[in-house]
């Protein structure tokens, strides 16, 4: 069975792409992860420091 080179070249390039794509949606998956667990935290210090004006009065 003969398959051209251009067939082979193709499945390389798409597979590549493919790739390509996985790592970028990773990446921003990450970076929106990090930025959602930041702002988290941030609400629980908030949420703290609320708490601990209102046991001082």
């Amino acid at each position: 069975m003969f398959i051209s080179w251009y067939w082979l070249l193709l499945v390389v390039v798409l597979v590549v792409g493919y790739v390509h794509a996985l790592r970028r949606r990773y990446k921003a998956c990450r970076h929106e992860r990090d930025a959602v667990y930041e702002g988290y935290q941030r609400a629980q210090a908030e949420l703290k420091r609320f708490q601990r004006a209102g046991q001082t009065k």
